[in-house]
């Protein structure tokens, strides 16, 4: 199932979120692939129920699953939730880019980190 390891400071549904969207993301979760139950999950974890409900909610939110009353949460199909996570990266990436240019980092350096980034694939 999923495993976290408790992280100061930040929240299990946020460690949980995190973690089944890579697994979505990765592929390792395959398409219309049924998530289990929210608490199967709890249970599993040792968390309240609530923090699973929390976390499917905010995954179904972002387009990654879909939910269909009485039978579960199913991971979306890539074509559903690609854009979404293309948009959400470039919103993350322009606020990390306006935190490096409040740290002093200037374009020259930023765009060495991404060409460095860029020669590790």
């Amino acid at each position: 199932m999923f495993s976290l390891r408790l992280q100061g400071g930040v929240p299990l549904s946020e460690q949980l979120e995190t973690r089944i969207a890579e697994l979505i993301i990765s592929g390792e979760m395959a398409e219309n692939e049924k998530l289990p139950a929210v608490r199967e999950v709890a249970k599993e974890l040792t968390i309240n129920p609530n923090t699973v409900q929390k976390t499917y909610r905010q995954l179904e939110q972002r387009g990654l699953i879909y939910s269909l009353p009485g039978k579960g949460s199913y991971v979306s199909e890539r074509k559903n939730y690609a854009s979404v996570l293309l948009a959400k990266a470039a919103e993350d990436f322009r606020c990390a880019v306006k935190n490096a240019m409040r740290s002093g980092l200037t374009y020259d350096m930023m765009m060495a980190v991404i060409n460095e980034e860029e020669g590790n694939k």
